[in-house]
């Protein structure tokens, strides 16, 4: 388990790196893909990458599907590179997912702000 102090040096020594997440044509989550751009990822010296980050894909994904983007990020980044998971909307979602971010292993959360789920008119 990360401690507090070793994410803290973990986002503030390097390159952040946000990868894109991978959908297929009919807008379900692509893991293979997903995984193959991962691994093209990890060795170019990121310190930390943002699985469901902040780039559209937290808002695009199914609950299920958030999942499988975490533990595809985290199986494939392994002893690479420490993932950070989106996690937001509603307080108690956003702590769900958080949780469930934990359980698959992330080393650390993004919390999404709620003023990103909407367009303003």
């Amino acid at each position: 388990m990360t401690t507090p102090q070793e994410l803290k040096a973990i986002v503030s020594e390097g390159l952040l790196s946000f990868p894109v997440t991978d959908f297929d044509a009919q807008g379900n989550f692509n893991a293979k893909t997903y995984a193959q751009r991962l691994e093209w990822l990890a060795p170019y010296g990121a310190t930390a990458l943002f699985a469901a980050g902040g780039t559209g894909e937290f808002f695009s994904l199914a609950p299920d599907e958030y999942s499988d983007v975490i533990r595809t990020a985290v199986t494939t980044c392994a002893g690479k590179v420490p993932i950070l998971a989106g996690a937001g909307g509603p307080t108690r979602v956003a702590i769900a997912y958080a949780q469930e971010a934990e359980r698959l292993g992330a080393k650390g959360v993004l919390l999404l702000p709620h003023y990103l789920t909407r367009s303003l008119p």
